[in-house]
């Protein structure tokens, strides 16, 4: 076959894929055919119980919902954060009804409207007025109402296809019963919630997800790939048939583009208008005009309209946001078939807008593009940056997914690591791209079975290699990918979908406020009452109903929906201006309620760049031979004398045989480290530009004032013309410059560990076929150039001029690093001249990973006799320790080598040595620790490297995450181990002693079974961890969560019980959870799984990490914490931005970040817990006030109104939450259950004493020889009098100025810091400041009345009573130090749930939260607000993580004793 293949004559290699299963009737089955799409779990409806489905043989697999009462984490992490957010708790399906329609029309006109506006507000009222219920299998269902996990309700259209001008489209079912009289019952049919299609399921009735099928092996993607672009111009090469598959795939996928509804401002306010709250405060307005309250009505209504639009601009400013966020149309190029002139089909690009791109297109890959879908990358190579989306700030190397016979057997998995290297992930930006060579030149050059994978490399020119390199570059095929999701199934969609619909949350804050406002309604309830006892006979009924709304619209205040949302404001503002960025400000309250920290280690706790601190060789001489035996050597700085040495003696003809040994091995060694990597070069602008220029332009270039890598590149790119004009044209030669610079590193891109290795080699790095440089010859051995190269070798490895060898390493492939077995290896080519051919080059097999991974695959005759003891002697002195191997191949097979699997490879291989990198701690780390240590905190640590290094690390922080006093056990599994049912087979090793002992025993031992269940009775010794530190390897992670599955399983079969409290089935799993704080080799879906094991026990998590294998737990966790590894300058293209990779993220490169949003958390819950109880006491006050004014036919009067509203009340509301957090973390954490005992004392307290000292002061005045009683029946009336006047409204002044203290007051009370989670309320001038001006003002509006305020507030002239006036005014201060004495001496005001702080509290024994008498100091620390003086015991809330480490401390102190 030639470069082509032809359209009709010849064959083509399509791969005959099952169809899809989707299909059910002829309407679906032509729809979704050859689309590829499949059923996605979980299933979003299931089936009902009565559905007619067909026989089992026929159905498509039904996927039953989750278990979501056994809390396992491989349960829950089957569903990611998309998964969660699109998980429907409830569907119920209605049809329209005419009669119901007229019905709802009638209402609203009836109701004037109320039933129109009750029907926006709550749909499930609107179905129940307009529609008729009917099953989910019902053909006539329009409509679904869809309830989310967190109770949410949406009202979905259930569409239809239907044909339109002799086009197919989805219309609703709605319209499509009047848009023509065809049947609809067979038609495939769909509904839209949050962005995601659900499809109906005519083999069961169920409505599930659907997607484009990637899972498949890499064979059959590339096939897709091939199929897709035959059927693209009409051909279905299974068939042999025309298809319109383009038209089903458009159906079926729709555009692509992220749609972000922004609703227009008109909208916002209607929607916000027809609200129950700003009803309300229309209908309160209404009520205070016709009571004669104009301006005061007027005032509010004006406060209420700026509230609602300050609202919507910041709504839609947010959603506009996002929509920036969101938007990626672009246009690109579209590879499609087209026959040339011999009539040969290749791909053409097609400029097109990626609107238009769908699942299975080819998409040309250029540089500086920023994908707007999702792609797997099927052709060439590219680096990426992903900072964006991921949070990783190192650019990207992707690879192209394998084609070969090696590559049938692997199935491609979008969520694994293993394969993210060939994903191209939608938002983020290729750098760089290189083209690859054609597989299909290499499978043509040999005799294979069967025919040559189908791909789009059929339509492709195989790449010549006997071209120039500057014509290869030119002639190079374009990098190509296929489009695997399109809109929101990509990456990007699902964060941006994460932003518009968060994950629900377990704690809602807002939830329990309107709970705590049924105390508020309780209260009014009773006031209403009071005062229809008070004026039954002295008012009529219309004025007592009056009355009774007017305490009704007081108890609602209008600055409310402001008050509960500044306070967030103010904290979201705060952490921007520390450049601390935040996606979801719900967030931050969460950081509030943290007791558990996570920390990645690499990057998060050390530094980022590793040290080659040396290599430890292996040894071998006669005596130990002859036993078989080796030892390892000493450590080795010098790498390059590796080389060297190794060289040096092969090259020898005299030497014993285990010199050669020893020798081969030092050289396997360097080889490693020099040609075992996935590292590449990143090209630098300034030098291809050059490629372009004069050499004046050079010249110009070279006397700017640049930096030295930059000046390097100049005189390299001189070198490189005066290399290339001696050389021919058509001779292909690479070219060596001698002076390398030190630092070429800079331009690598790849593992930093990588790169900091082979650095150390002083070889050079070469790339086919951009790097015009040469291995140079001289006259005995002629320059070695890429033509006499395999065409599958895209890397060579050059030695430095110095050692003066015309020796080059041609990498012929890579595995790359698989976190599954924790190895990476290459296939490289030893060419020592150029005269060395193919048969007589020798082939390695270089591998490198984790020393017990590679420990299974060597021989044990090359395994040193003191490998465990070197290995642990390395990891506990705190080094990250690799271990190398090697393979020699002998005389190459370059066809088997090309197509032989991994797993032939890697093994029997001989093992070379170690490597010793040194990760140094950061300097912050230490003392940060520290800081939260003291706070209470439990720190964990999450790494996927040794255990051992892990243990070294955690000693070198501190005694944070190990305690010194306490023996170290490691927990691990042997990888050849098989664990029974229920059983983990995980054994338990002293670190120090190496002892072992078998985990199930010593668990069966002492409970009897593997399940514990956890004792009745009094909870005693709760909270205290056990006598040892734990750390728990990957391996261990997996086996004991399935353990933990199993033995839930068995649990709920033997009781019968489908609901299963914690308490009632304790496993190991859950009790090493409670007590291991290092966690080692630990992979991404490892990391995700602790995260959602830690939340089931009770744990607030927050995770701290760096990079992207850490996004996924990053995002699970209650707050997930971005930071960067290594310090970013602001002109780092790899960090221009915030990551959407996490709640949180910082361009801060240490873990400083953690304290500072901890305790802004804690602030703002503090702030949002006292702020809505000012607003809570602020309106018990005004109707306490009007009440008691109510029973002498009293009422405050407009401007009174308005002087306590805007005067006193809303200054409070902007200055509180301005109050900064503390510095220091203290030990506990805020209350943030607003039904906690602490806060109903507070409240029920505070309103006992504002009703008492307003009873105290009317009843006072009462007393005055000089009091008149307005309802003296003996005082004379004129017959138009009203129930009071301006000139006997003694009563209504007393409650005005007495109450005016109070608003004041209890400002000052909840304001108090008590030395926990905010500053002092000293340092918050503004509030300060308005406090004293306020409190000095009500003082001289009672003490010294003047007459402007007696005449604006309608006042009575006091000032005669001046005694009576200072004893008013000494009630009220009395009044107000009540207030805040109680509230700091009376309420606790941490929660009383406990945390980690109480856990070596012997207090904590008795079950009760102890608190000491307060001293004269305590009273003087008020002033300050330091101090914690709050009294009275309170019982504590017990989480379920204490429960867990009661029951498991026997287990440990046996562990201990062991």
């Amino acid at each position: 076959m030639g470069g082509g293949f032809p359209f009709e004559a010849g064959r083509l290699f399509g791969k005959h894929l099952p169809r899809n299963q989707c299909a059910g009737n002829d309407e679906e089955e032509w729809l979704f055919e050859d689309t590829s799409m499949v059923d996605r779990p979980p299933a979003a409806i299931l089936s009902s119980p009565g559905h007619n489905s067909c026989p089992d043989s026929e159905k498509g697999p039904v996927i039953t919902e989750r278990s979501r009462i056994s809390g396992s984490p491989r349960e829950m992490s089957i569903l990611d954060e998309d998964d969660q957010i699109l998980e429907i708790k409830s569907a119920k399906f209605y049809r329209w009804s005419l009669l119901k329609d007229m019905g709802f029309l009638l209402s609203c006109v009836v109701t004037g409207g109320i039933a129109a506006v009750v029907s926006s507000t709550w749909p499930q009222v609107y179905v129940r007025l307009r529609f008729i219920e009917v099953t989910q299998t019902d053909e006539d269902a329009e409509h679904v109402l869809v309830e989310s996990m967190d109770g949410s309700l949406t009202l979905a259209d259930i569409q239809f296809i239907c044909t339109k001008d002799d086009e197919k489209c989805w219309i609703r079912a709605s319209r499509a019963r009047f848009s023509s009289d065809e049947s609809i019952s067979s038609r495939p049919r769909m509904f839209i919630w949050r962005e995601e299609h659900f499809w109906y399921n005519s083999h069961d009735g169920s409505w599930t997800r659907r997607g484009f099928n990637t899972d498949l092996t890499y064979a059959e993607l590339h096939a897709v790939a091939s199929n897709c672009a035959l059927k693209e111009i009409g051909h279905d090469p299974e068939e042999n048939k025309k298809s319109d598959s383009r038209e089903r795939r458009s159906l079926v996928y729709g555009p692509n583009h992220l749609n972000v509804n922004v609703p227009s401002l008109w909208h916002l306010i209607c929607l916000e208008i027809f609200r129950p709250f700003f009803l309300f405060q229309v209908f309160s307005v209404i009520f205070w005009i016709c009571s004669d309250y104009e301006i005061y009505a007027y005032v509010i209504l004006s406060l209420t309209i700026v509230t609602l639009l300050y609202g919507v601009v910041e709504t839609r400013q947010n959603l506009l946001a996002v929509k920036n966020l969101a938007a990626s149309e672009c246009e690109l190029k579209r590879l499609t078939l087209v026959a040339d002139e011999t009539a040969e089909l290749r791909l053409r690009p097609v400029l097109v807008s990626s609107s238009e791109l769908l699942p299975g297109d080819i998409v040309q890959i250029e540089a500086g593009m920023i994908f707007p879908c999702d792609l797997v990358l099927l052709v060439g190579q590219c680096v990426v940056n992903e900072s964006m989306l991921t949070g990783e700030s190192a650019p990207v190397p992707k690879t192209p997914l394998p084609l070969g016979h090696g590559a049938f057997g692997q199935v491609f998995r979008t969520q694994s690591e293993r394969d993210g290297r060939y994903k191209l992930l939608s938002g983020t930006k290729a750098l760089q791209i290189r083209a690859s060579s054609n597989p299909h030149a290499l499978f043509s050059s040999f005799e294979i079975e069967g025919d040559p994978p189908s791909s789009i490399w059929q339509f492709v020119s195989p790449r010549s290699t006997n071209l120039d390199p500057l014509v290869m570059k030119e002639e190079a095929t374009p990098v190509a990918a296929m489009v695997i999701s399109t809109a929101y199934g990509t990456a990007k969609g699902q964060l941006v979908r994460a932003i518009l619909f968060p994950k629900p949350s377990k704690y809602d804050f807002e939830k329990k406020l309107y709970y705590f406002l049924a105390n508020l309604g309780v209260y009014l309830i009773l006031v209403c009452i009071v005062t229809i006892v008070w004026q039954a006979g002295k008012e009529t009924g219309f004025q007592i109903l009056k009355n009774c709304i007017n305490l009704i619209t007081i108890a609602v205040p209008p600055a409310l929906p402001l008050a509960l949302s500044i306070g967030l404001s103010v904290s979201f503002t705060r952490l921007k201006s520390k450049r601390v960025y935040c996606i979801n400000p719900n967030r931050i309250i969460n950081a509030g309620r943290v007791n558990t920290l996570c920390f990645d280690k690499t990057g998060t706790l050390t530094e980022d760049g590793l040290s080659l601190k040396g290599v430890i060789p292996i040894e071998c001489t006669v005596s130990q031979e002859a036993q078989g035996a080796v030892r390892c050597g000493r450590m080795e700085e010098d790498v390059q004398a590796l080389y060297r040495e190794g060289k040096q003696a092969l090259l020898s003809v005299q030497g014993n045989r285990s010199d050669d040994k020893t020798f081969m091995s030092s050289l396997g060694l360097f080889y490693t480290l020099a040609a075992c990597h996935s590292i590449s070069l990143m090209d630098e602008p300034s030098a291809e530009s050059s490629s372009s220029k004069s050499q004046e332009s050079a010249h110009e270039v070279s006397g700017k004032n640049c930096w030295g890598w930059k000046k390097w590149l100049v005189r390299f790119w001189k070198k490189c013309e005066s290399v290339h004009k001696q050389i021919p044209e058509d001779s292909g030669l690479l070219v060596h410059e001698e002076t390398v610079p030190p630092n070429l590193t800079d331009n690598f891109i790849g593992d930093p560990l990588e790169i900091q290795v082979f650095s150390r080699t002083g070889w050079t790095f070469l790339s086919r076929p951009d790097d015009p440089i040469v291995q140079e010859g001289d006259d005995s051995d002629p320059p070695i150039t890429w033509a006499s190269m395999p065409p599958s070798a895209e890397t060579a490895i050059i030695p430095p001029v110095e050692l003066n060898s015309h020796q080059v390493l041609a990498i012929l492939r890579r595995f790359d690093f698989d976190p599954e077995i924790r190895l990476m290896s290459s296939i490289i080519l030893e060419m020592p001249s150029s005269s060395t051919a193919f048969g007589e080059a020798r082939a390695w097999v270089l591998v490198k990973g984790a020393p017990e991974s590679l420990q299974e695959v060597c021989t044990s005759s090359s395994i040193p006799q003191d490998f465990t003891n070197q290995l642990q002697e390395l990891t506990l002195s705190g080094y990250r320790v690799l271990a190398c191997a090697y393979r020699l191949l002998g005389p190459i097979n370059l066809q088997q080598v090309l197509v032989a699997n991994r797993s032939q490879m890697e093994t029997s291989l001989t093992f070379c040595g170690f490597v010793a990198m040194e990760n140094k701690l950061k300097a912050e780390t230490s003392g940060i620790l520290l800081q939260l240590a003291r706070a209470g905190l439990r720190e964990v640590m999450v790494t996927g490297d040794n255990p051992l290094t892990a243990i070294s690390v955690s000693r070198q922080c501190g005694p944070f995450f190990l305690r010194s006093s306490c023996r170290t056990f490691l927990i691990d599994r042997a990888p050849d181990s098989h664990a029974e049912m229920c059983k983990s087979g995980c054994f338990l090793k002293d670190v120090d002693s190496e002892r072992e002992s078998e985990l199930d025993t010593l668990f069966q031992s002492l409970t009897g079974a593997g399940e514990v269940t956890a004792s009745p009775g009094r909870e005693s010794t709760l909270g205290m961890m056990g006598p040892v530190n734990l750390a728990v390897t990957g391996r261990a992670f997996n086996a004991l969560s399935i353990q933990h599955d199993q033995l839930i399983e068995q649990h709920m079969e033997h009781s019968g019980s489908a609901h299963v409290k914690i308490t009632d089935c304790v496993t190991p799993f859950q009790m090493i959870l409670t007590q291991a704080n290092i966690f080692s080799r630990m992979s991404p879906q490892n990391k995700l799984e602790l995260m959602r094991g830690l939340q089931d026990l009770g744990y607030v998590v927050c995770m701290t990490g760096d990079g992207a294998n850490d996004s996924g737990a990053l995002k699970a966790a209650d707050v997930g914490i971005s930071i960067a590894s290594k310090p970013v300058e602001a002109s780092d293209i790899m960090a221009a931005g915030p990551s959407i990779a996490a709640p949180f993220s910082t361009k801060l490169a240490h873990i400083g970040v953690v304290p500072m949003i901890l305790a802004e958390g804690r602030c703002a819950l503090v702030n949002a817990t006292v702020m809505f109880k000012y607003m809570y006491f602020y309106a018990l006050i005004q109707a306490t006030s009007v009440m008691v004014l109510y029973k002498y036919q009293l009422e405050l009067f407009e401007y009174q109104y308005l002087w306590a509203d805007l005067g006193l009340v809303f200054p409070m509301v902007l200055f509180m939450p301005a109050t900064k957090p503390r510095k220091e973390l203290t030990r506990g954490k805020p209350e943030s259950n607003l039904l906690a005992v602490p806060i109903l004392i507070s409240v029920y307290g505070q309103s006992c004493f504002i009703m008492l000292f307003q009873a105290i002061a009317q009843v006072y005045l009462q007393h005055q020889t000089w009091y008149e009683n307005p309802n003296d029946a003996s005082r004379p009336r004129m017959p138009d009098e009203a129930s009071f006047t301006l000139d006997h409204n003694q009563n209504s002044t007393v409650s005005f100025l007495f109450s005016s203290f109070q608003y004041i007051s209890m400002a000052m009370a909840l304001s108090q810091s008590f030395g926990m989670f905010r500053c002092s309320p000293l340092s918050n001038i503004p509030l300060i400041a308005s406090m004293i001006c306020l409190f000095v003002l009500s003082s001289l509006f009672m003490l010294k009345p003047m007459a402007f305020s007696m005449k604006a507030f309608s006042l009575v002239d006091l000032s005669q009573h001046e005694n009576f006036l200072y004893w008013l005014w000494l009630l009220a201060v009395g009044n107000s130090l009540i207030f805040i004495l109680y509230e700091r001496y009376s309420v606790n005001h941490k929660s009383t749930e406990l945390d980690m702080s109480n856990a070596q509290d012997e207090d904590v024994e008795s079950g009760l939260s102890t608190r000491r008498s307060p001293t004269f100091h305590d009273v003087v620390t008020v002033l300050k607000g330091e101090g914690d003086t709050c009294t009275g015991p309170l019982r504590p809330v017990i989480p379920d993580f204490f429960r867990v480490s009661k029951v498991a401390r026997p287990v440990w102190a046996r562990v201990a004793s062991i």
